[in-house]
């Protein structure tokens, strides 16, 4: 055997990394998505329920058309905040089910899964915390700023 292929014998075949146990892929996305989701969907729903609830014709009205377009936007507001700090929870779980995967053998950059789905799960904490606050700040206005008011 010539030296070149008896080095290529010699040398370990790179395998691709066994599966994360107690890690299911949709707790990952969950996780690091739930968050931002919750947010897009708190803006589409209540941005459009006040705005026609104040603004339903030609001319802006001194106060809603409707008393329940304020107690709808305020459970559409604690629901995401819900399904946000649940995303919270799940990339904790999955963070913490997943940190004891990094001490183990180290394997190739491209099949190094314990520590992809470690940092998944790192952002998702991140990401869930700084879309908590954003859904948190969204949601004051309904409490501190009358509803209908055009600077008036």
């Amino acid at each position: 055997m010539s030296r070149s292929a008896n080095e290529a014998l010699q040398q370990p075949t790179m395998q691709p990394a066994p599966p994360t146990p107690d890690v299911h892929h949709a707790f990952l996305w969950f996780g690091l998505f739930g968050g931002p989701a919750a947010w897009s969907l708190q803006l589409l729903i209540n941005y459009p329920l006040m705005a026609h609830a104040c603004y339903p014709g030609k001319l802006p009205l001194g106060t809603p058309t409707s008393g329940r377009a304020w107690a709808v936007a305020v459970a559409i507001n604690a629901l995401m905040i819900l399904i946000t700090l649940a995303a919270g929870a799940t990339a904790i779980s999955t963070w913490r089910r997943s940190r004891g995967e990094l001490a183990a053998e180290p394997r190739g950059l491209l099949e190094n899964r314990p520590a992809r789905t470690h940092f998944m799960a790192y952002a998702g904490m991140l990401v869930s915390g700084l879309f908590l606050f954003a859904l948190i700040m969204s949601a004051m206005p309904l409490f501190i700023v009358p509803a209908c008011s055009y600077g008036a």
